[in-house]
This record gives structure tokens, C-alpha cells and sequence, in this order.
């Protein structure tokens, strides 16, 4: 489980990607929104605000309502 800056509550269910709950209402993250990994493992919000996501198959991270997969070459900024 992940509490960001702005304090939604992120956290993984294993098979179903990953849920922010705002207070109000659950979102899912899954396969839909690009998110190539359902077991994620670890959550990070940067000095940016940008929300990160990783497991076994890879990087994601939000932009948007879009999850999109980091790469050697990025996209890292």
C-alpha cells in the first residue's frame, strides 16, 4: 500500500493490477490502461508528483489515465 502527496490510497491485488481509492471512490489500473504487470509489487510517487509502478513484467508509469511501459530508452522524464 502507497499514500501519495496528495493522499489517495494505491495498493495491488494480485491478477487485477492496482486501485487508487480517493476517499470517495476506487479506480482500477489494469491491462485496459496499458498496465502490463497484474501482481504489482512496488508503488512510488516522484519529486514530480509522477506515480511509478513496477513488477515482475516491467516499469509503468501514469500519465493521464494512461499506464505507459519504461523502457531502456525511457520515457524517463
Amino acid at each position: 500500500m502507497y499514500e501519495d502527496r496528495q493522499g489517495n490510497i494505491w495498493f495491488s491485488s494480485e491478477g487485477y493490477g492496482v486501485y487508487r481509492y480517493d476517499g470517495s471512490s476506487l479506480r482500477n489500473y489494469s491491462t485496459k490502461q496499458g498496465l502490463g504487470v497484474l501482481a504489482v509489487q512496488t508503488i512510488h510517487q516522484d519529486r514530480e508528483g509522477r506515480m511509478w509502478f513496477g513488477g515482475g513484467g516491467g516499469l509503468y508509469r501514469l500519465e493521464g489515465d494512461t499506464m505507459k511501459q519504461v523502457e531502456r530508452n525511457g520515457p524517463w522524464r
